[in-house]
């Protein structure tokens, strides 16, 4: 009994790191991202992901407070 608790605690311990592990990679702004050492290595082209934020905020939709307002004016 015990041996299958501390196996699925350890699976999940694992998983939980790999996940933040991903997220990391995922967020950092950074072109090259190296971890444990050199084992996982990440290039990324960050000035794509800097022009499409700024195509988003030109193109900005309306926010959910100016929605409800517009809905209020209309009513």
């Amino acid at each position: 009994m015990s041996t299958s608790t501390l196996i699925y605690g350890l699976a999940t311990l694992g998983s939980g790191i790999m996940g933040l592990t991903v997220r990391y990679c995922f967020k950092s702004k950074c072109e090259d991202v190296n971890l444990c050492f050199g084992l996982i290595k990440i290039h990324r082209n960050t000035s794509d992901e800097i022009k499409e934020d700024q195509i988003e905020i030109q193109n900005n939709t309306p926010k959910k407070e100016d929605s409800i307002k517009n809905m209020s004016n209309i009513l």
